[in-house]
Order: structure tokens, then sequence, then C-alpha cells
């Protein structure tokens, strides 16, 4: 019998490149790229077979990805970014989205994040304001789901097996005058 489960959770290079490139191609929900099976990860890792004990039961699992805030993430998760310009702000309406924007895929890097782990939207706030520290004054989220109020996506947790990938963009991002 079995005296060792090893589970693995395994985000292969490639499944995570065809994410981006899903994302980066802005293609529907609908085509999101598939996952590896169990089977496939254990085919590309069998050199891993060789130092197990014969008691021993190796688990593959593949790596799955939340996604956040833009039109493709799950509704409950999916955001507007409301943006204040300070006074004499030199960028424009759309560098600020851009560098919103960019500023959530960089917080987001996948090399910043575990399985499991859990987005606190003032910590997000906090890198946003720090990379436009010259031109916002002020950056919330709002809630997309007519069902959700505000703060409902202050934490989001990941599973054990997920990590987060946000899917927002420009369009995503409001400019406005002052917050109410």
């Amino acid at each position: 019998s079995v005296s060792n489960i090893i589970e693995m959770i395994i985000l292969q290079t490639t499944y995570y490149t065809n994410i981006q490139n899903w994302f980066a191609a802005n293609k529907a929900v609908t085509q999101l790229p598939k996952q590896p099976t169990a089977t496939e990860l254990k085919e590309s890792l069998s050199e891993l077979e060789k130092y197990k004990t014969i008691g021993d039961q190796i688990v593959y699992s593949p790596a799955k990805f939340k996604l956040l805030f833009g039109k493709t993430a799950n509704v409950a998760n999916q955001a507007t970014f409301r943006i204040v310009k300070i006074p004499g702000a030199t960028f424009t309406d759309n560098q600020i989205k851009t560098g919103v924007i960019n500023s959530i895929n960089e917080y987001f890097n996948i090399s910043n994040w575990d399985f499991g782990d859990t987005f606190f939207f003032t910590e997000l706030s906090t890198f946003i304001h720090t990379q436009l520290s010259s031109q916002i004054s002020s950056v919330v989220i709002v809630p997309k789901d007519s069902e959700s109020k505000f703060g409902n996506l202050f934490q989001i947790k990941a599973e054990p097996n997920e990590f987060f990938f946000p899917t927002a963009s420009v369009d995503d991002v409001e400019i406005v005058t002052g917050l109410t």
C-alpha cells in the first residue's frame, strides 16, 4: 500500500506563456488555454518517478489562474479602477490609464506570488500610488457586479493551486474628478 502521497502542483512554462499570449491577443474567456492534464504532467516529469520510494505515490496537479478585474474574469472579480488626478498632472488621461494597467500587471508578476496567496487591495493601491505618485492622488476599486458593494474586492483569496492573473485593460480604468 502507498505510505506517502506527494502532491505536486505544477505550472508549466508553456501553459503560462499560452495564458499570457491569450490575454495579449484579447481573446474571449471561452478561448482560454486548457491547462495540462495530470497524465501530461506525469509524462513530462517522468524523471521524478526515479526518486520516489516504493511506498510513495506522486500526484501531479496542474496550476490554475484566478482571473481578476477584466471582462474575462468571473463577474464577482470584475472591477473598475477609479483614479483621481492631482492638480497640475502632466500625464494625459490615457497615459495615466496605461500607467495604472502597467502597474497592476507588474504588481501581479507571477514571481511575486505563491500558490494560494491572498490579494489585498491596499497593497496594490500603495504600489500604484508609488508608480504614479506625481500624477494621481487617489485610486479605488469598484466592483462591476451589481450584487457586490464597495469593499468586496479589497481581499481575494486564491485556491491552493491558483495564481492570480490580472485581465484589466485601460477600459477598466476611469479618471474622475473626485470620489463620492
